[in-house]
């Protein structure tokens, strides 16, 4: 089985690659970073550090890369030859990359090749990669969409691990927290084979798996990091162990877990366990991040359907508390760094508008006393 996979970056070669590695797949790392193409070229294995209480050493084999600027055909004809494409580059980016598989899909379909394909996006959103889909999609023709319906699947996925900023003087090198989960939509996959990743979960429906994470691992870590960088605190995991910042931040996961149990049937004791399994992740000292690297894009974090702003409009329609997560909406108002534009942005905002209107245009809350209720805990902040 061959994959190939957009994003040779921490999460490519640290989660993704280490679980389709373990079920035998050949995989092609595709990126545009020619340090970390050119290691992978050359180089036969690569070292997983797996930060636990005990710290393990995996090396990966089996592996290949290309250079997105510079191996273009090389690309389009792999796309030809594999089982299973995958990405772990950042929603922003999947526009990008989908002109480069457009083009291979269209040689596919020159070349009436009926191989069977899957195509799964791998990052941290919801129908990503039916959102791979419409962007490649908008790059071929009628006839050639007819083609690629019939042969290439779109499967759905949920991931979770955490992966912190890292530098290392070997840059293959890549440490992740132990804990991992990939979950993928069955029904929509084509490539029978392809049901049979290791470690992998199948689901019919994946929608209550990927609010699970990111109305708990998402909120809760960026909830944590806005209230700590607020007090002063650098690391994600003396947050978590902060007595003010895990009263806010798990008080904030509450109210989540309330609502994916009303609206997703998780039962309470699932939603318990799963809430302390991600504070003790939080809480993992070997993990060494900072809040400000979560904190990043605060007007991104506060859109309509992300982390906190979807959950506040459902707990108010189902007639649940959200007043922790409304608080923690104040939080990310505070949040201010030279290095992230959107946080200047948000600033800019703020002053020329007000926090009302800001609040308005950012979050495309409509209703005016949830907007006041942000408003009024944001000013006992400053």
């Amino acid at each position: 089985m061959k994959n190939l996979h957009f994003g040779a970056g921490n999460i490519g070669r640290g989660f993704i690659g280490e679980l389709l590695n373990k079920s035998g797949y050949h995989i092609i790392f595709v990126d545009i970073n020619k340090d970390v193409v050119n290691g992978l070229k050359c180089r036969n294995t690569y070292t997983i550090k797996i930060l636990d209480e005990n710290i393990e050493e995996i090396e990966l084999n089996n592996f290949d890369a290309l250079n997105i600027a510079e191996e273009k055909e090389e690309l389009y004809k792999a796309i030809g030859e594999v089982e299973l494409i995958t990405t772990s580059i950042g929603p922003n980016v999947l526009p990008i990359i989908a002109k480069d598989i457009a083009e291979g899909l269209k040689l596919k379909v020159a070349n009436n090749n009926t191989k069977l394909l899957d195509i799964i996006a791998c990052e941290n959103m919801i129908a990503g990669s039916d959102f791979l889909k419409q962007e490649i999609y908008k790059q071929l023709t009628e006839e050639e969409q007819k083609f690629v319906e019939a042969c290439v699947g779109f499967p759905n996925s949920a991931v979770d691990r955490i992966v912190p900023a890292q530098k290392h003087e070997d840059v293959l090198l890549v440490e992740v927290e132990k804990f991992c989960e990939w979950v993928i939509e069955e029904d929509k996959i084509k490539v029978e084979k392809n049901k049979n990743i290791e470690n992998v979960h199948y689901v019919k429906d994946l929608n209550p798996f990927i609010e699970r994470k990111l109305f708990t691992v998402n909120t809760g870590h960026a909830a944590l990091s806005y209230i700590a960088n607020y007090l002063g605190i650098e690391l994600v995991s003396d947050g978590a162990k902060h007595t003010e910042v895990r009263k806010d931040f798990i008080a904030v996961l509450e109210e989540t877990s309330a609502l994916l149990e009303k609206k997703w049937g998780f039962s309470k004791e699932e939603m318990t366990a799963y809430r302390n399994k991600t504070i003790k992740r939080f809480e993992n000292p070997r993990i060494v991040d900072n809040v400000s690297r979560i904190c990043r894009t605060p007007i991104r974090k506060l859109g309509y359907n992300e982390r906190f702003i979807k959950p506040i409009r459902e707990t108010e329609e189902l007639g649940l508390s959200n007043s922790a997560l409304l608080k923690a909406c104040s939080y990310i108002l505070t949040f201010k760094s030279i290095e992230d534009e959107q946080s200047l942005k948000l600033a800019e905002l703020i002053v020329e508008k007000g926090v009302v209107e800001t609040l308005r245009e950012v979050t495309e809350l409509t209703d005016e006393v949830l907007l006041n209720k942000i408003k009024d805990s944001y000013e006992k902040l400053i």
